[in-house]
């Protein structure tokens, strides 16, 4: 389940893909390592007796050494909400190797910064799997020294700090948590050599980063908490292929967990590029169909997205909504 935000565009739909992309700029420095570079040089010239003549020096060969490197980068737009007690909220990052050799990193999370009002606990590290999503029964439980996550030049990762929130805090207060993660060949100042201990045997040297990089994340406690996922099934001459002419439902469910009650609630989706809306699709909890017209029900179609409008809504609750689209 992906947990939101609830100051981030509560009701504004955002799909996991943009989280499951994790194409980093450019970092990787030069060639990679371990990589051969040979020079030889040639003069030509006429012997004493006018014979044209070649020669050639040694061959000068090296290895380009693998410079070591750490950056990290919070995905979260702002604060996580979190109740209070609470269990296994996530906080998400993104790992990128920027050296120009594979490197494993060791991972460690730190839940007592200071200048906050509370420290999590029972704070864990998660290994995603690929979908930018936290999902404790599919995503991998990180143990230090045992699987360290290793990266090729310029490779990413989504690495999750997921924490408890104690009974008893108030609403808004906040509890920060910092991940730092180090090449396990190495760290410290620029320059820094490790002999040796590069890819293939080559010397490792310590980039312009320290091969140490941190990122922080917050926590803060809400009086209500919103989650919105998003699920998708295909039907269609094929069965379930998404081939042109098939359909897709998409499956919107809006959770409101806490106390209290929301108003000026609305659930948007925009209909995704090489598809067509599918006419009077939209379902309201399973059992509501609403038309496509801005009239007296709670949903309509405004010609690029849909928009169901579920106005004040008090927690404990659940909302789902349906539509179809249909691949062109």
């Amino acid at each position: 389940m992906a947990y939101s935000n609830p100051r981030a565009s509560l009701w504004s739909l955002a799909t996991a893909a943009a989280l499951v992309s994790l194409a980093a700029p450019a970092f990787a420095v030069g060639a990679p390592a371990n990589t051969p570079i040979s020079n030889t040089a040639t003069a030509t010239f006429n012997d004493p007796d006018g014979e044209p003549r070649t020669v050639s020096s040694n061959t000068a060969t090296l290895r380009v050494d693998e410079v070591l490197g750490a950056v990290i980068v919070s995905n979260d737009a702002g604060n996580v909400g979190v109740l209070s007690p609470d269990d296994d909220r996530p906080i998400s990052f993104t790992l990128t190797n920027p050296g120009n050799g594979s490197e494993a990193f060791a991972l460690v999370p730190n839940p007592s910064l200071g200048g906050d009002e509370y420290d999590p606990t029972d704070v864990r590290i998660f290994l995603d799997d690929g979908d930018g999503i936290f999902e404790p029964g599919q995503d991998t439980l990180y143990a230090p020294g045992v699987n360290d996550p290793v990266l090729a030049p310029d490779q990413s990762i989504i690495v999750f700090i997921t924490s408890d929130t104690p009974a008893g805090q108030a609403t808004g207060d906040t509890a920060a948590a910092l991940l730092t993660a180090t090449a396990v060949t190495g760290s410290g100042l620029p320059g820094t050599t490790f002999a040796g201990q590069g890819t293939g045997g080559v010397d490792a040297v310590v980039g312009a980063t320290t091969a140490t990089a941190n990122a922080q994340g917050t926590y803060e406690v809400f009086q209500t908490l919103a989650t919105l996922t998003k699920s998708q099934s295909v039907s269609g001459p094929f069965g379930s292929s998404p081939v042109p002419g098939a359909v897709i439902t998409y499956t919107i469910t809006m959770t409101l967990a806490g106390t209290g009650t929301i108003t000026g609630a609305q659930i948007d989706d925009t209909i995704p590029a090489n598809t067509t809306y599918v006419d009077e699709s939209i379902v309201l909890d399973t059992t509501t169909s609403l038309s496509d017209a801005a009239d007296s029900d709670e949903g309509r179609f405004t010609g690029s997205a849909i928009a169901v409008t579920l106005g004040s809504v008090t927690a404990p609750a659940s909302h789902t909504v349906t539509f179809q689209v249909r691949i062109n």
